[in-house]
């Protein structure tokens, strides 16, 4: 593959690794991701061009405000090489398609959830909503409007039946956000999801007991888990799906 398409690619990876890091930062306090202009949260100064070049920046600052000298955490590269590295990830599997754009989206909208879950233990509605209208709409140039509806209301519904039975085991930001990926994926793709979500999480879960040493109704964060396995199925579901049958 021609080098300089790795590199637009990464690059534009870079940059909307730094949106994702203005939608993780201000959803969860119901602040606009447009305004007002990015800023030091310590400081509130305006930030210029030169301070907001995706991980250079905090390289050259390193690691600090250029204004008020405060600590920019290490998170803000780290999810702009994570969705450089998402994106390298989708162009690869996808090619240049609409497919690959929508996996773009997709990405991003992973990516945030995951981290907003990590920090907050929520998954907002104005990206879950989102999500699943930018899912179903982007669906007629994919995998069809149907299979999107499909996985959309059955993965969304399951999950929802899941936290009935289980009086509250399951959040409501994390039903929204099963049904935002079964618009994107379709039934087979989220069935993947759920399979392995729900493997890494009792893996995850197990962990914590055992080193923690807490019981079983140990609350853990579902929403990573649901975020991995859902990049992972956009990109194998059926290899996955085909592969898991050959042992049946």
């Amino acid at each position: 593959m021609d080098t300089a398409a790795y590199i637009i690619v990464f690059t534009v990876g870079l940059l909307f690794g730094s949106f994702t890091n203005v939608i993780i930062a201000r959803m969860p306090v119901e602040e606009s991701i447009i305004f007002p202009p990015s800023h030091c949260p310590s400081c509130h100064k305006r930030l210029r061009a030169a301070d907001l070049v995706p991980v250079l920046s905090w390289l050259f600052l390193r690691g600090r405000c250029r204004y008020c000298q405060d600590s920019i955490s290490l998170r803000y590269p780290l999810v702009e090489i994570l969705c450089a590295l998402l994106f390298i990830g989708v162009y690869l599997r996808w090619g240049l398609s609409v497919t690959t754009l929508s996996g773009f989206i997709f990405s991003v909208i992973l990516l945030a959830a995951a981290f907003i879950d990590i920090d907050h233990w929520i998954i907002p509605d104005r990206l879950t909503y989102p999500g699943m209208a930018i899912g179903l709409l982007i669906s007629f140039w994919t995998l069809g409007f149907l299979p999107a509806l499909y996985g959309t209301l059955a993965f969304g519904g399951l999950m929802l039946a899941i936290a009935l039975i289980s009086n509250g085991g399951m959040g409501g930001g994390d039903i929204k956000m099963a049904a935002a990926i079964g618009a994107f994926t379709g039934i087979k793709g989220a069935a993947v999801t759920l399979l392995m979500a729900s493997l890494l999480g009792a893996i995850f879960g197990l962990g914590v007991m055992a080193v923690n040493k807490t019981g079983r109704k140990t609350p853990i964060k579902f929403g990573p888990f649901l975020a991995l396995s859902a990049y992972i199925a956009y990109l194998f579901a059926d290899s996955i799906i085909f592969w898991y049958l050959g042992f049946l």
